[in-house]
């Protein structure tokens, strides 16, 4: 009964434990060094890459998630920003956008 008890608990951390990685980088982010020698072409690439990564991410279905999965995915939606930074990328949300727009019909 105890083998049981122990392997249904041992499978089933195994189990949750896989959820929580699914989330979390496979790659550290590049250093400024090899950004910087990186062709315009392939920054292109990578900034592309790193713009549809966010959109999966934020088109994720949260209510289901763990605290642990929702914490990874906040991680890497960090992680994604601060390397569009180190690519002299300008990200602009949608409501500094519109805020953006309104300021100009407001002068002109």
């Amino acid at each position: 009964m105890k083998k049981t008890i122990c392997r249904f608990v041992l499978s089933l951390t195994l189990c949750l434990a896989s959820l929580a990685a699914h989330a979390t980088p496979t790659t550290d982010p590049p250093t400024k060094e090899a950004i910087a020698a990186m062709t315009p072409e392939e920054k292109q690439v990578r900034i592309e890459e790193i713009k549809t990564r966010i959109a999966e991410i934020k088109a994720e279905d949260r209510s289901q998630m763990t605290k642990a999965q929702k914490k990874a995915y906040r991680a890497e939606l960090r992680a994604l920003k601060q390397e569009t930074r180190m690519y002299d990328v300008l990200y602009i949300g949608i409501g500094a956008l519109v805020v953006l727009i309104l300021i100009l019909l407001v002068v002109l």
